[in-house]
């Protein structure tokens, strides 16, 4: 038979530039030369042009080539593995170095920039887990088929990995994700980013360690081996100190706004192939200040437990055969993505996405958080965060007496947790009045610790409250049960004024958690609920005086020391605080005393307090008109339309001798 025409034939493709892998599929002509040189259906698609990823060492034969699937990696938990059994061999692991190593391999445990890799890994599911395994020793036991075998010690709480295509087929999107915006945030900050660097690891990371700042450091001096939308979240974050160093505040900061723009969409094409370094990334976001999006921190926080449990974050690595730079690393991210599930649940009014039952990552260590050569200021600012895990862990069981739809026993849980927290202050014993002997310097994350424990305090009386009001029948025992809670919260409110106004410069400029600026809002509504509802002329007193200081002090902090906590509180609360005080004003109440006096202290105004007669409480029946229009919310009719930009949840503010079920929601 003659030959076929030579226009005619299949171009011949040598082992060496094989054909890539959509043309494999599809069993088409490919044209391309490799990622450089793409072939038409690639570029048509816009999709890397790329071979598989198949050593030649490991070339399977023609028959074998017909199995479609493998047994996924597994990591074992078992401190000491049985040699004589293949499948408690350490399983293959990807180069990886101290947890962040410039590994060019598949797995999911490096934050470098690599090249556009085609896998991921993701735990398997639990149920199927254990099915895995018995296949796997099977496989490579040889072992005859028969009855069950029994679970080995230990695999219930192991791990089984799948990989999984880490881009989505088919669509369209950079290859490196966050490029062009790094390149635009360089041009800004390449002079400053030296002393960027240095104020991030000076103020931040030790109260805050989510980074292994050695390894960091040393991929960063080697040029761009850093994932772009984590640079751009870290000097988007770093940002945030300028005023606090000499050197930076000589010249014209950056627009905040311009910068974290960049870093959020970096941040957004990241995610269509995410990794581990898109947990650094959206940590990075969800710490940074001020919040320009409450509602896409509250996505971002859901896509990062999401992320986390499928990385298998959420599970205790002591006993897995990998390095102790990866369980630390681990362990440290874990921590930091509850952090912030817990406090952001708190402040943004959405339930958490993490319960205490689906995790079992221990508290880390001080030794885990610091290094050989570490400063004190360092090893306590270390401490104030193994604290605030701690902390949060108290929060994530406060949580559900505000979220939870049914509540069995409230009071038996409300005094749990009132007993947790006395614990954990006699362990803690932080200087919630100010700095004391135990503290003489200043403590990175110390006063946010501080401020963050009378918060809880506070939640827990505003509960308590709520519960008295909702549970109380007999109209005196309601009565009485009702002022003793309302008293409760009237000092735990109280507290937070007295410690907020007793911070000094220094203090304002350590590291403090972004939803501090929640804490002082939900501070001020307490304070204006106390001063309405007060039927003793003296505590309403005693309670407008405190807003007044608590509000001037709020307004030093952020013109003078430019405190941008006390600043997002005022913009919050500042039309509603004016109405306050200018009703105040009109009616000519003597008892006001002027900001400059209130600012200088809360001696002078007690002393006076104590000498003063009340004039009665039906002075404040006008006060308790105006509160509608006061609360910093915008119409209450409208909550559904408006529900995103509400910011409060689960904290109702209904009249307080009054409950008729009308249908609405209140807030």
């Amino acid at each position: 038979m003659p030959s076929a025409p030579p226009a005619s034939r299949r171009p011949y493709r040598s082992h060496k530039t094989p054909a890539c892998d959509r043309c494999r599929r599809f069993k088409r002509r490919c044209t391309g030369g490799g990622p450089d040189d793409p072939c038409v259906l690639c570029q048509l698609q816009n999709v890397p042009c790329q071979p598989s990823d198949i050593t030649k060492a490991h070339t399977p034969s023609r028959r074998s080539t017909r199995v479609g699937y493998t047994l996924p990696r597994r990591n074992q938990v078992q401190e000491r593995p049985d040699t004589n059994n293949p499948a408690h061999e350490s399983p293959i692991r990807p180069n990886v170095r101290n947890g962040l190593g410039e590994s060019e391999s598949n797995d999911h445990n490096a934050i470098h920039l690599g090249n556009a890799r085609a896998e991921s890994s993701i735990v398997v599911s639990p149920v199927l887990t254990e099915d895995i395994q018995a296949l796997e020793r099977y496989f490579s036991s040889g072992a005859s088929t028969g009855d069950p075998a029994p679970a080995a010690d230990g695999l219930e709480r192991s791990l089984v990995y799948m990989r999984v295509p880490r881009r989505r087929e088919g669509l369209a999107m950079a290859k490196n994700p966050g490029k062009y915006q790094k390149e635009v945030l360089w041009q800004i900050l390449r002079p400053f980013a030296k002393e960027l660097v240095k104020l991030y690891f000076e103020k931040f990371h030790p109260a805050f360690p989510i980074l292994d700042q050695k390894t960091f450091l040393e991929i960063y001096e080697r040029g761009d081996k850093i994932s772009p939308p984590l640079l751009c979240e870290f000097f988007a974050l770093s940002l945030t100190l300028w005023d606090h160093s000499d050197v930076l505040r000589q010249y014209p900061k950056p627009d905040p706004h311009f910068v974290w723009n960049l870093a959020v969409e970096s941040l957004q094409q990241d995610f269509l192939a995410p990794g581990l370094s898109t947990i650094y990334s959206v940590l990075f976001d969800m710490t940074g200040r001020p919040i320009f999006s409450i509602l896409g921190n509250t996505i971002n926080n859901g896509r990062a437990v999401a992320l986390a449990r499928s990385l298998g974050l959420n599970r205790d690595p002591t006993n897995w055969k990998r390095p102790d730079s990866e369980k630390v690393l681990r362990v440290r991210l874990w921590w930091a993505i509850l952090i912030h599930d817990y406090w952001s649940s708190f402040a943004h009014g959405v339930s958490p996405n993490i319960t205490n039952r689906q995790y079992d990552v221990p508290v880390p260590t001080l030794r885990d958080l610091t290094h050989e050569g570490q400063s004190e200021e360092g090893l306590k600012a270390s401490e104030c965060f193994i604290h605030l895990c701690t902390l949060s862990v108290i929060l994530g069981e406060v949580l559900p007496l505000v979220y939870d739809l049914e509540q069995r026993d409230i009071w038996r849980d409300i005094r749990r947790r009132e007993t947790e927290l006395d614990i954990w202050e006699q362990d803690v014993s932080l200087p919630i009045n100010g700095p004391n002997e135990k503290y003489p310097y200043p403590i990175s994350g110390l006063s946010s610790l501080c401020l963050s424990y009378l918060s809880v305090r506070l939640l827990l009386c505003r509960i308590a409250f709520r519960a008295a009001n909702k549970t109380s029948s007999q109209d005196m025992d309601r009565a009485t049960n009702l002022r003793y809670h309302l008293g409760r919260l009237r000092r735990s409110a109280q507290d937070i004024v007295e410690y907020v106004c007793s911070l000094e410069r220094v203090h304002l400029q350590e590291f403090w958690l972004v939803y501090t600026a929640h804490h002082l809002t939900f501070t001020f509504i307490i304070l204006l609920r106390c001063t309405v509802e007060a039927s003793d002329a003296a505590i309403s007193e005693s309670c407008k005086t405190s807003l007044i200081q608590f509000w001037a002090k709020l307004q030093d902090a952020a013109e003078n020391d430019s405190w941008d906590l006390a600043t997002m509180c005022i913009a919050r609360c500042g039309e509603s605080m004016s109405k306050v005080i200018s009703y105040l004003n009109a009616q000519g109440n003597k008892h006001v005393v002027s900001k400059d006096a209130l600012a200088q202290g809360t001696g002078t105004v007690r002393e006076e307090l104590d000498r003063q007669n009340a004039a009665g409480s039906s002075q404040m029946s006008g006060l308790g008109e105006l509160a509608p229009d006061a609360l910093p919310f915008s119409n209450l009719d409208l909550l559904f339309e408006n529900s995103a930009d509400t910011f409060w949840s689960g904290l109702d503010f209904a009249p307080l001798y009054e409950e008729v079920d009308t249908g609405q929601v209140y807030l």
